[in-house]
């Protein structure tokens, strides 16, 4: 899983990504993976960037 802070920046993100694709399936998998690493960086990265409005959040994080 990665550990993401807000303050993180996409590379930051999907070089942790390709370490852990490297450390489930090997450099050449993950080297095949690229592309798809990349884009989930991005998503993930700008899903991070969301703030959700209090009256949205579950009540269990009021």
């Amino acid at each position: 899983m990665v550990n993401m802070k807000p303050s993180d920046s996409v590379e930051a993100i999907a070089v942790e990504l390709r370490a852990q694709a490297v450390r489930l399936w090997g450099e050449q998998r993950a080297g095949e993976l690229e592309a798809s690493i990349s884009q989930t960086a991005q998503q993930l990265w700008d899903l991070g960037q969301e703030k959700v409005d209090r009256d949205l959040e579950p009540g269990f994080y009021q």
